[in-house]
C-alpha cells in the first residue's frame, strides 16, 4: 500500500507481532481486545465516529464500510441515545466478540503477506500464521518510532503522524513496548508508547478492558 492508502491500524498491529528472525506470529493473550480496538481507532481517524473522553459523541452511519465498521455503526444506531451504549467500552466489547482478529488475520493471508500452517496439537488443528517477510513488524515499529521522536515536541501534524500516534498507543495497551524497543536505546520510546496508551481516549478503552479481563481470571 501507498502512504495514501495505509494499511489498516488492525493489520499493522498484527504484524507488529511477527518475530523478527522467524517471521512467525506471536500475540499477548489479551490482543483480540487490542485489534478491536484498532478498528475502532481507524473509525476515528476516517471520521467515521467522534470520540470524547469515554464516549462515542457522533456517527457516520452511511457508506462503503467494511462488514465489521458495519456492526459496530448498526449497534450505535439501534442503542440511539443511550447513555451507556455510547461509549468506547460498549463499542470494544462488541468488536472484541465478533471474531475480528481471525478476520484480519485471514484477509492478511489472502494478500499473501502471511502464509498460515494447521498443525495438529494433542489430536486439535491449531492455526499458526507466519509474516512473509520477517522484518515486517520491526519496520513498521521503526517508522512509529521515527514519528514518535520526529513529533516529540509538537505533537502530530499531519494524518500519518495521528496515525502512528494511535498505533503507539495501542502497542502501549498491548504490552508489545519492550518486545519492540528493547534496551536503553528503545527508553524514550517505549516512555512515550505508554503515554499515549494512558492519554488517547481508544488506547485507554483497550486498557480498561485487558484490566478487566485480568480481574476477572484471578477472581
Amino acid at each position: 500500500m501507498t502512504s495514501s492508502d495505509p494499511r489498516p491500524l488492525a493489520e499493522e498491529l498484527l504484524l507488529l507481532c511477527a518475530d523478527p528472525v522467524s517471521g512467525r506470529l506471536r500475540s499477548p493473550t489479551a490482543f483480540p481486545t487490542a485489534v478491536a480496538g484498532a478498528v475502532l481507532a481507524e473509525m476515528q481517524l476516517t471520521g467515521t465516529i467522534t470520540v470524547e473522553d469515554r464516549r462515542i459523541t457522533a456517527f457516520v452511519p452511511s457508506g462503503d464500510h467494511d462488514e465489521l465498521t458495519t456492526r459496530v455503526l448498526t449497534a450505535l444506531e439501534r442503542a440511539g441515545t443511550g447513555r451507556h451504549r455510547t461509549t468506547l467500552d460498549h463499542a470494544l466489547g462488541t468488536l472484541r466478540y465478533r471474531s475480528g482478529h481471525r478476520r484480519h488475520l485471514d484477509r492478511l493471508t489472502d494478500q499473501g503477506v502471511l502464509t498460515v500452517r494447521t498443525p495438529v496439537f494433542l489430536g486439535l488443528p491449531r492455526r499458526r500464521w507466519t509474516a512473509v517477510r520477517p522484518d515486517t513488524g520491526a519496520l513498521i515499529a521503526e517508522r512509529v518510532a521515527a514519528t514518535l521522536a520526529r513529533t516529540a515536541g509538537s505533537g502530530p501534524t499531519t494524518p500519518s503522524e495521528q496515525r502512528d500516534h494511535q498505533l503507539a498507543g495501542l502497542i502501549g495497551a498491548a504490552r508489545l513496548e519492550r518486545r519492540l524497543y528493547r534496551g536503553t536505546a528503545g527508553e524514550p520510546t517505549r516512555r512515550a508508547v505508554r503515554q499515549l496508551a494512558h492519554s488517547l481516549p481508544v488506547p485507554q478503552a483497550v486498557n480498561r478492558a485487558v484490566a478487566r479481563r485480568r480481574r476477572a481470571m484471578s477472581s
